[in-house]
């Protein structure tokens, strides 16, 4: 593309954005954009046919065309008539330019709401079906539905045909005019690349009867072809080669596509014998991702559809002991999406789930670093690495992991099966605020491209200044001015002005404060409260949209909670000490164009797929406890801008920085710097330990280790490993070599010093050593609950002698029994360090105080009762009360009891004793917060709102346990008395539950 062309795109892009944010700019020359619009239209379409016929390849300039194009097709139709364009025309070669890029979303997304005539040539409607993908019955060309049809049966020949004819008619077409030769050539492109592209001609053996169901699935979502990211990894044998891989492939680059179909493919080319099925023996594929939002959406998509192929497939992402229901189908389950903590559970509850797992990928894997959760992943990868019967295959995949041969080669893989790409399906294009003057004359302009030097770079003056902020006091009647010198002020306005866009994400580095999240959320009540002439989120948002969702946080965390009053007013709060139900309502609501403006921490970072346009970056320095606020990593970063522009959803994103002072951080991400490489949360942790020791030169004990909460993951997860391996016939010497070979094994101890390697011998040694020290017997009952080994004698001297009748308890939720087991778990170094956490207290406070309202808020959870009343109850602020249950109620406290509980029942099988079914199902009900056995069965049988569970429960107290009786009671129920069901539940949770309700039974899959 010439440098002159170059120029007037980038000119052209500048005008728009000063359409969008409504200000005027003499200062910027664009005369050329204002008098030769029709010159401008000519010199792209004259680009995109010279591009077409070199056949190029540079995916940046076809990107930069196609917007430069779908630009135009957006302009109002007096602007498109003065210059005597059609839109359907233009929009069909902005279309193709993305198309022709490599970016088949975006040509997707340019023509979704544009249709041809039905005066138009054949070949031009074909173009339009191509790229727009409708259903086919609704497609209205022959040709069109022809070749849906070849790809959909795998009729190669078929599809060649067509391609073939295209080839000619483009030719013939030439001698006809260009009325004629534009959508023959256009045409011919088009299917010469789909030749190339489409999902049968890319997977192995694509045009085979193996991959047609697979095929028919993506063809009903309108995935017709692979990026090319996806197209890269399966080229270098992804699917067919039986070999440890490593992507690093950008967020939103097709990764967890790619992931389903070698889930499928793994599945369907490992299909078990009859002998290997009733054996319980079948080959399994992990799916491994690090954080409960992820594995929750992917449950309600992966899973499902694989489910509906024949392949059994299951999600768990609860606690750590899984239910009944959960372990009695994993001998034939062939895929399990699983977070960390729920597999340890699962290859507890399964003697040989860890033997059968054949495929291990490993998704976000950057987050080795992650602290705790880091360290967990790691040893976890090691266990599977060290067992008996050898390693799996691995797959490990990271958008931005700089140095990811290094944890490929430790995985097993060699520099060969390492795929980088890249590539995005929507690019990300970067500015930044700068202010000038002061006081009255204070102006904030936003520089578009301010890593890239002028022409490239725009300022666009008086992008903000007073006349942004002046508002007339209904009081007074006199115009004021609303303070704009703070930072959160600029960063929420910049936000508002880019609404017109297309939804916004305001991103904080930390929740609370007046700089987290939860102060922008106030501020932008606050602003919202002056007449300011700013963009308003209520009027981008869908009234009817918005009104369900409203009422439904309006019943659970009341009128006046923050997050309720932020979505009345047009926008939502995301962070994570919001439930999960309440976040996978509020996410629904943005994916689906009810709401555009979105303030959020790093939550909206981890894995989850939303519809940004707009990333404002309010700061990239994160602040922890009182000491000074830190820069984000690089890596980080730009695992974050990464949601700004998403496949699909817009063609391509815009990152703007608030704080000029923070640009350094940001322009690395920009200039695609490598970022900071993985070293591991282990090795962190051994580093750290290694220091420690030398400076206080004392010797390391279990005693010391079990003593601090900060090593408890580690320790839990040497011991889990060494569990595994410790026999009756191994002897205590030969567990220690054992353990040393494993502690060999890890990722932090390739290429460490021989120091450092001491360190971490010595602590594989220790826990090998207080792994041999508990019997074998109950080392068969940690193997099978997946209980930590460091509880075991706190639940043998603190809970089993508690004054309870552990046989004959008949009420989950019988005072005595809850009481007991609140005053076990409270002295849990695990559950006191969550509510450190959750308090902000320091490690010298008395945590005595927090006990009574502790044990509260798990009394009042277990009746059922919804957040505002928990509150109430416990006297607390509702934030406080959302940070305890996220920090410690729905997770610590629920893991601790459900261990707790599972080895109480081994202690009294030692005496001949039976725990009551009372006190099996009590963890239970606290996984849920559900009161009844009926609330409880309905919870687990996959009900997503605790609320419909809790009330459907207590209204069929009188139907039994029956769960297919439950069920049929329910939904009859509901249909029965819907205005009933309707006042008591909200319109949201009755449709959804009506929707949960109406699959008579869960598939294997969508068990928690």
């Amino acid at each position: 593309m010439s440098a002159s062309l170059t120029e007037w795109i980038g000119e052209a892009d500048a005008a728009r954005h000063l359409e969008y944010f409504k200000v005027s700019q003499a200062s910027l020359d664009l005369a050329n954009i204002r008098s030769r619009p029709d010159d401008y239209y000519i010199s792209l379409v004259g680009e995109l046919f010279e591009r077409m016929r070199t056949n190029s390849d540079e995916a940046a300039g076809w990107a930069l065309l196609g917007n430069a194009l779908a630009d135009l097709a957006s302009r109002s139709d007096e602007d498109l008539q003065r210059i005597r364009i059609l839109r359907s025309k233009t929009a069909l070669f902005a279309a193709t330019a993305f198309y022709c890029g490599g970016f088949p979303a975006s040509a997707y997304l340019t023509l979704k709401t544009t249709a041809p005539n039905r005066s138009d040539a054949e070949a031009m409607r074909a173009c339009f079906d191509l790229m727009r993908r409708p259903k086919l019955a609704e497609m209205t060309s022959d040709v069109g539905q022809k070749l849906v049809r070849s790809i959909r049966r795998g009729d190669e020949p078929a599809f060649k045909e067509i391609t073939g004819t295209a080839v000619a008619q483009a030719s013939d077409s030439l001698a006809v005019g260009p009325d004629a030769w534009i959508p023959a050539r256009l045409f011919e492109k088009l299917t010469e690349r789909l030749l190339a592209t489409n999902v049968r001609t890319v997977l192995p053996d694509g045009w085979t009867p193996f991959w047609t169901p697979f095929v028919e699935s993506l063809l009903n979502r309108g995935t017709w072809e692979f990026f090319p990211s996806q197209i890269e990894a399966i080229e270098r044998g992804l699917l067919v080669r039986n070999e440890t891989y490593s992507l690093q492939m950008p967020t939103g680059a097709g990764k967890t596509a790619l992931c389903e179909t070698l889930l499928f493919h793994h599945a369907k080319t490992t299909e078990p014998t009859p002998n290997e099925r009733a054996l319980g023996r079948s080959k399994v594929a992990l799916f491994l991702v690090p954080l409960r939002s992820l594995a929750s959406e992917l449950r309600n998509t992966v899973v499902k559809r694989l489910n509906r192929l024949g392949v059994s497939a299951r999600c768990a992402y609860g606690g750590t002991i899984p239910t009944n229901d959960e372990k009695g189908s994993l001998d034939q389950t062939r895929v399990i999406v699983a977070t960390p903590e729920a597999l340890l559970g699962l290859l507890g509850a399964s003697v040989g789930l860890l033997g059968r797992i054949s495929l291990v990928i490993c998704d976000e894997g950057h987050l080795l670093d992650g602290g705790g959760r880091g360290v967990s992943l790691e040893l976890l990868l090691t266990r599977l690495r060290a067992r008996e019967n050898g390693p799996p295959r691995f797959v490990f995949v990271s958008a931005i992991v700089p140095n990811i041969e290094e944890i490929n080669a430790w995985l097993g893989g060699s520099d060969e099966d390492v795929v980088r790409s890249d590539y995005r399906p929507a690019i990300a294009e970067y500015a930044t605020l700068r202010h000038t003057g002061a006081g009255v004359g204070l102006t904030i302009d936003l520089v578009l491209h301010p890593h890239e030097q002028p022409p490239v770079q725009v300022a666009i003056t008086n992008f903000l200044s007073r006349t942004d902020f002046e508002y007339l006091n209904p009081l007074t009647g006199r115009r004021n001015t609303y303070p704009f010198e703070s930072m959160n002020t600029r960063a929420i306005s910049a936000g508002r002005k880019a609404l017109p866009m297309g939804a916004v994400a305001l991103f904080a580095a930390n929740k609370r404060g007046d700089q987290g999240a939860i102060g922008l959320a106030e501020k932008l009540i606050d602003q919202l409260s002056h007449a300011l002439p700013l963009p308003k989120p209520i009027d981008y948002a869908v009234p009817d949209r918005i009104r369900p969702i409203v009422q439904y946080l309006t019943l659970e965390y009341g009128p006046n909670w923050l997050g309720t009053r932020m979505t009345a007013k047009g926008a939502i709060l995301h962070h994570g000490d919001i439930p999960q139900e309440a976040r996978e309502v509020v996410e629904g609501l943005l994916r689906a164009g009810g709401v555009r403006f979105v303030i959020c921490t790093s939550t909206l970072a981890e894995g989850v797929n939303l519809p940004i346009r707009t990333l404002v970056l309010y700061s990239v320095h994160r602040r922890t406890g009182k000491g000074p606020a830190k820069p984000l990593l690089t890596r980080d970063i730009k695992n974050l801008v990464g949601r700004a522009g998403r496949a699909g959803a817009t063609t391509k994103g815009l990152v703007i920085c608030a704080n000029p002072n923070h640009w350094e951080q940001v322009e690395c991400v920009a200039r695609q710097d490598a970022g900071e490489p993985v070293q591991g949360a282990l090795y962190a942790l051994i580093e750290r330990m290694k220091q420690i020791l030398a400076q206080q030169s004392v010797e390391l004990t279990n005693d010391d280790m079990e003593a601090s909460h900060r090593l408890h993951t580690l320790i839990d997860g040497i011991d889990a490993t060494l569990i595994d391996l410790a026999t009756d016939e191994i002897g205590e010497d030969v567990l220690v070599l054992e353990a040393r070979r494993i502690a060999s094994e890890t990722f932090a101890a390739q290429g460490a010093d021989d120091d450092f390697k001491a360190v971490l011998d010595n602590v594989f040694e220790l826990r090998a050593r207080r792994v041999a020290s508990v019997g074998a017997g109950r080392l068969g009952w940690l193997r099978e609950t997946g209980a930590r080994l460091r509880i075991i004698d706190s639940v043998e001297k603190g809970l089993l002698p508690k004054p309870v009748l552990w046989e004959t308890v008949a009420d989950p939720l019988d005072p005595t029994l809850v009481d007991a087991l609140l005053e076990w778990v409270w002295k849990q170094a695990d559950v006191q360090e969550g509510l450190r956490e959750a308090h902000r207290k320091k490690p010298s406070d008395d945590l005595t105080p927090l006990q009574a309202p502790l044990f509260q808020n798990v009394k009042a959870w277990l009746r059922g009762e919804r957040f505002q009343a928990i509150a109430r109850a416990t006297n607390q602020d509702l934030d406080d009360v959302l940070g305890v249950h996220g920090r410690v109620v729905s997770y610590v406290l629920q893991v601790a009891v459900e261990q707790g509980v599972a080895l109480l029942a081994k202690f009294l099988e030692e005496q001949e004793r039976e725990l009551a079914p009372a006190v099996v199902a009590f963890p239970e009900h606290l996984r849920f917060g559900v009161p009844t056995p009926q609330a409880r069965i309905l919870a687990v049988d996959g009900l997503r709102h605790r609320s419909a569970a809790v009330e459907l429960g207590n209204a069929l107290q009188t139907q039994g346990e029956d769960r297919d009786v439950l069920n049929a009671a329910a939904l009859n129920g509901l249909r029965e008395h819907e205005q009933v069901w309707r006042d008591r539940l909200g319109d949201l949770v009755y449709e959804n539950t009506l929707t949960d309700l109406g699959i008579s039974t869960p598939d294997a899959g969508e068990a928690e």
